[in-house]
């Protein structure tokens, strides 16, 4: 079973369920009043407010401990979502162990602990608070199910996979190391730095069969032969009556850029 996302160790994740908890419970008691609760919690002597007052203290004091219990497992690589649902059914026969315990002595002997937990506050306990727990369950599984194609969609945008002419992978690159692309007859050099070198991977495929990928990666094209990385140009440089891109990698040629291309990439410097 996969590892429980981090957003459930968090302490904001843990302040929700904090209060939400003990709301609902008062929330849907005073309300619905299901499973005969005015009963119960009236005794014949009008406690019906008194002690549904103590139950929500009980609640929230309970959820705060073992809220704040929780997070002593954010290290743990192997909690998983098996583990938080017994968590969760925990809480909840922590709560009812509680809840049966002062039910059964303020009764005044009416109920005993065990007859009040088995016949009364244990099943009850569940089916009300099932409801804050699937609802704030799968709100965070859907953050956290976001955030993690956030992630996943961010470090994509930061490599750049190319295809040869046959649509077969042939390098996976950090986008941010590529100095320029040239045009080599059937090939494509695509040069780049390598732990602190300027390297070269020849690639059997067109400009045009990789402009596409190029553009969506931020590399620019330049001149007719070249794509360039914009990140990597020091400065636009005229000689003759020609512009040349010169590149901030020691070594690196200075990239010619044609009229076509000027606007647009001094734009973006």
């Amino acid at each position: 079973m996969h590892n429980l996302p981090k957003i459930y160790f968090k302490w904001t994740t843990a302040a929700l369920h904090v209060l939400v908890m003990p709301m609902f419970f008062l929330a849907f008691s005073i309300v619905y009043q299901p499973f005969n609760m005015t009963e119960l919690l009236d005794m014949g002597r009008g406690l019906y407010t008194l002690n549904i007052s103590i139950l929500f203290a009980i609640i929230f004091v309970l959820m705060s401990g073992m809220r704040s219990g929780l997070r002593f497992f954010v290290k743990d690589k192997h909690f998983t979502w098996a583990h938080y649902i017994c968590w969760c059914i925990g809480e909840c026969l922590l709560i009812s162990l509680f809840a049966s315990l002062y039910l059964s002595l303020i009764s005044d002997g009416l109920y005993t602990f065990f007859n009040v937990l088995f016949k009364h506050v244990l099943l009850k306990s569940y089916l009300i608070l099932i409801y804050p727990y699937l609802v704030l369950t799968l709100a965070f599984a859907v953050g956290a199910h976001r955030q993690a194609a956030k992630e996943r969609d961010s470090a994509d945008e930061s490599l750049i996979r190319f295809y040869d002419i046959y649509k077969k992978p042939k390098l996976l690159i950090a986008v941010g190391s590529i100095l320029y692309i040239k045009a080599d007859e059937n090939y494509v050099n695509i040069v780049y730095m390598d732990g602190g070198r300027i390297s070269k991977y020849s690639l059997r495929a067109s400009m045009n069969s990789i402009e596409e990928n190029c553009t969506r990666h931020g590399l620019i094209r330049c001149q007719r032969s070249y794509f360039v990385n914009p990140k990597h140009i020091a400065v636009l440089r005229k000689e003759g009556g020609s512009v040349f891109a010169d590149l901030d990698a020691d070594g690196a040629p200075s990239i010619p850029v044609s009229k076509r291309y000027y606007d647009k990439l001094s734009g973006l410097l």
